[in-house]
């Protein structure tokens, strides 16, 4: 149930359960509450703050002793975040607390309590080059605690407590994660305006729309924007060519952003599979002669015409509202084929399925190999949903 604002219900599969009742098997169960929390989260858009707070620390302490075990309390310091570190250890603590991992808890105290009177050098804290020496004594401690009282089998028998516990049979538990997420009363809006974000986002950031421009532009046939493995364009200003990995319906290609434009290029001669260690040489030996034959060029003008466009039409939602009409995932991968001053044409891949969509001003079209609309959603049905969507937006955390 869904009381006060926040989820009662924690579902775990019966079978992790019942295995859980062998201490060896402990992490059965404590995986399975932090599956619970990922899938909820994902399937039901809920923030943490509306999640039963027992699996919040359950799930937390979890991960810290993932972190501590796989590289000290430098590697969960830094791999946490200051920003998000008193958050989360509150929820680990409280977790250690509950199921009895007293000595645990004392030591991730003195964690907390060394990073408030070290707060410069908890900021470089990274499990590797970066370990503070009170750190490295604490997580020695900590093995010793741990190898003694395992907070995983103390874990499972706190879990395996909870009041709020509910199991299902295996073959029932992704339905029954189903219905906890359509509890939520803004379930529906908020997976709007996750999907409208994610669309979004690929018209307006420089390197996710430049892909989708530079694919596009490809001749005699654009090519489709798969995934853009984006580098980083801290200046928008700057003249000075940046690279990032793009993967195609055709296979990898490397597009180049230089100054506002950006062009498109085959990876290397002869290669379409590269592997991660020759991509990363590749996009070192700019000047872009380096990277193989040149298939496209897109102007400034042309980015910045498709990005002026989506806003001016609400393309994001438009997309979103048609694929949702046509029972298609709305989670799409968008290529930018043409712009003019009113209206943009894209494609859009979900799945295994691609459509062609005709953004204007006054309404949005699905469109068939023939080029005629297939289906069509008015300028009024459009912003009702971009309503939705903010509706979503509005009713999320700050912090969310």
């Amino acid at each position: 149930m869904f009381v006060g604002g926040r989820l009662t219900t924690v579902v775990v599969p019966r079978n992790a359960l019942e295995a859980a009742e062998d201490p060896r098997k402990a992490y059965y169960l404590t995986g399975a509450v932090v599956d619970y929390v990922n899938e909820i989260q994902r399937t039901g858009a809920y923030t943490r703050d509306e999640l039963p707070e027992v699996a919040m620390q359950a799930y937390h302490a979890d991960y810290y002793l993932a972190q501590v075990e796989n590289g000290g309390h430098s590697q969960f310091i830094g791999n946490t975040g200051v920003a998000r570190l008193s958050t989360t250890s509150a929820d680990a603590l409280a977790a250690l607390k509950a199921m009895g991992a007293s000595a645990q808890h004392q030591i991730l105290q003195e964690m907390i309590t060394w990073v408030e009177e070290n707060p410069g050098e908890a900021a470089r804290q990274n499990g590797f080059t970066e370990r503070a020496a009170a750190l490295n004594t604490l997580d020695n401690r900590f093995y010793q605690a741990n190898e003694q009282r395992p907070i995983t089998q103390l874990a499972a028998q706190w879990i395996a407590s909870w009041p709020e516990l509910q199991a299902a049979a295996r073959d029932q538990y992704a339905s029954e994660i189903e219905r906890l997420a359509q509890l939520h009363p803004y379930w529906l809006q908020r997976q709007i305006w996750r999907s409208v974000r994610k669309t979004r986002f690929q018209m307006t950031d420089r390197a996710q729309i430049t892909a989708a421009a530079a694919c596009g532009a490809v001749a005699p046939e654009p090519e489709l924007k798969l995934l853009v493995i984006q580098g980083s364009i801290p200046d928008v200003e700057a003249q000075r060519p940046i690279a990032f990995e793009v993967k195609t319906d055709k296979g990898a290609r490397v597009c180049v952003c230089e100054g506002q434009g950006g062009q498109l290029y085959e990876y290397g001669p002869g290669s379409q599979n590269p592997k991660p260690a020759e991509m990363h040489e590749i996009l070192k030996s700019l000047p872009p002669s380096l990277v193989g034959a040149r298939l496209s060029v897109v102007t400034a003008d042309t980015i910045g015409n498709f990005s002026r466009v989506a806003e001016q039409n609400l393309a994001a939602e438009a997309i979103d509202l048609l694929l949702r009409n046509s029972g298609l995932d709305p989670a799409a991968m968008i290529t930018a084929l043409a712009v003019s001053d009113d209206r943009a044409t894209w494609y859009a891949v979900t799945g295994k399925t691609g459509v062609m969509v005709e953004t204007l001003r006054d309404c949005a079209n699905l469109v068939g190999p023939d080029r005629r609309a297939v289906l069509t959603v008015t300028r009024a049905e459009i912003e009702r949903h971009a309503t939705e969507a903010a509706a979503g937006r509005d009713s999320m955390p700050a912090q969310a």
